[in-house]
C-alpha cells in the first residue's frame, strides 16, 4: 500500500462560551495546538486572542448565552489558517483603525495585520462556489468569520 501525504498537518475546531474568562482558555488551546509551529506560534496565539476579544466586544457572542468558535487548519504547503466565528449582530463594526499611541485599545487588528500574512472578515454564510448570494460585511448582520493566515516553515 502506498503512503498518501495529507494536505493537512493540523485540523482543529472548538466552541467556547462567550465570556471574557474563556479568552484565556482559547489562547491556551491555540498554544497547545500550534506549539510545533515554532516560527509562528506566538503570533497565532496573540491574533487568536485579539479576534476572540473582538467577538465578545462587538457581537452577540459576548451577550448572555453567546459563543465563539475557533478553528485552526495547518496545510502541508506551509500555511496555518486561523478563524474565529462570532454570532453576528454586531453593535459596532470591527475595522482597522490608524495606529495612535494616545488612544487606549483599538490596536488588535493592527497587531493582526503585522503578525499575520493576511487577515479579513467574511460572512459565515457566504458560499460563492454554489451561487449563493454572498452578502458584504456592510449589509450583513449574521455570524462572521474573522480569519488570518500565517506562513510557516514547520511541517509535520
Amino acid at each position: 500500500m502506498e503512503d498518501v501525504l495529507s494536505p493537512f498537518t493540523l485540523s482543529a475546531y472548538r466552541c467556547f462560551p462567550g465570556v471574557a474568562e474563556q479568552c484565556r482558555e482559547a489562547r491556551l488551546w491555540v498554544r497547545t495546538l500550534v506549539r510545533d509551529f515554532h516560527d509562528v506560534a506566538d503570533a497565532v496565539e496573540v491574533v487568536a486572542s485579539e479576534f476572540f476579544s473582538n467577538a465578545l466586544r462587538h457581537t452577540a457572542s459576548g451577550r448572555p448565552g453567546g459563543e465563539v468558535d475557533v478553528g485552526l487548519v495547518g496545510l502541508a504547503a506551509g500555511v496555518l489558517h486561523l478563524e474565529v466565528i462570532d454570532q453576528g449582530q454586531a453593535t459596532t463594526r470591527a475595522e482597522r483603525q490608524p495606529f495612535d499611541l494616545m488612544r487606549p485599545g483599538g490596536c488588535g487588528l493592527v497587531l493582526a495585520a503585522v503578525l499575520s500574512h493576511g487577515w479579513g472578515r467574511v460572512p459565515a454564510e457566504a458560499d460563492p462556489c454554489c451561487g449563493v448570494h454572498t452578502p458584504t460585511p456592510d449589509d450583513y448582520t449574521g455570524p462572521m468569520v474573522t480569519w488570518a493566515h500565517f506562513h510557516t516553515r514547520i511541517r509535520r
